[in-house]
């Protein structure tokens, strides 16, 4: 069964979803820093109100008041806000695996090279209704089939947003910052994970010197090099699990070089030891 709350404090702590979904709204309106951090899940977040920058895997989007920002399955991000303004949002979070083929809206932003949707007042005003009635029904679940209705709700929703998503005319934000050797750095290593992803090698990539590449990079994304690219095998590690490769093949298909190496960091990020899915 789905749950409702005040806010996704614990599951970024947790890193992972056990429901199918779950929603939230959440307004803030005291100064708070938000790091950068990722999910183990899906997460769409809609802006209600508030000034606020989204970072995604570097690239800075301004957002306007409801849009619907993308966020994939890994993807490192956080909100910069400006903390005279109260910032209120709705957010929902997403199983991969209650989806399916509903998380074509994800693969498109992927192939628009953008991770917000900005909508006419005609396509929004429908999915902000069903997000409110779906707040509105998690909130009563002594109702009669609550569980059952709360997800059709979930889904109709997806539904409408994957339709939107699809048109060859949506409108995906592309007035978004970020460095372009940093932009082609993060393309580049989440393209050969299994390759040597080492330093000198990078620098070369992007013609920079090793100090200037690793300082303009941690400016940028808020990670070091070295973290980036680890968490991004250990994610590419999990999901070779899951399709059915062994702990072997998952440790080596994701560039790691020793399967000790590779034992220690899994337990430590996913707190149990690699198994098939």
């Amino acid at each position: 069964m789905p749950l409702y709350g005040n806010g996704p404090q614990d599951f970024q702590k947790r890193g992972f979803l056990d429901e199918e979904f779950r929603l939230f709204h959440v307004r803030d309106q005291a100064e708070k820093m938000y790091d950068f951090h990722y999910h183990d899940f899906l997460k769409i977040m809609v802006l209600l109100e508030g000034n606020v920058n989204y970072v995604i895997e570097g690239r800075s989007y301004r957002l306007a008041p409801f849009d619907i920002v993308l966020v994939d399955r890994g993807a490192i991000h956080r909100p910069e806000v400006d903390p005279s303004l109260p910032y209120d949002r709705l957010i929902l979070y997403l199983s991969p695996g209650f989806l399916g083929e509903l998380s074509s809206c994800f693969e498109q932003a992927a192939y628009r090279h953008s991770n917000v949707l900005r909508l006419t007042r005609q396509e929004r005003q429908p999915l902000l209704d069903l997000l409110m009635r779906l707040e509105k029904s998690l909130a009563h679940t002594e109702d009669f089939a609550a569980p059952l209705y709360c997800r059709l709700l979930c889904l109709e929703f997806m539904i409408l947003l994957n339709r939107i998503c699809l048109k060859s005319a949506s409108q995906y934000l592309t007035e978004s910052t970020m460095d372009f050797r940093v932009a082609g750095l993060i393309s580049h290593i989440n393209g050969h994970l299994a390759d040597d992803l080492s330093i000198p090698s990078l620098a070369a990539c992007c013609c920079m010197s090793p100090y200037h590449m690793m300082r303009l990079f941690k400016k940028e994304t808020g990670y070091t090099i070295g973290n980036y690219i680890c968490e991004k095998r250990l994610l590419k590690a999990r999901e070779l699990l899951e399709a059915g490769a062994s702990a072997t093949q998952a440790c080596f298909q994701s560039g790691f070089n020793s399967y000790s190496s590779f034992l220690r960091a899994y337990k430590k990020q996913f707190r149990g030891l690699p198994r098939r899915g």
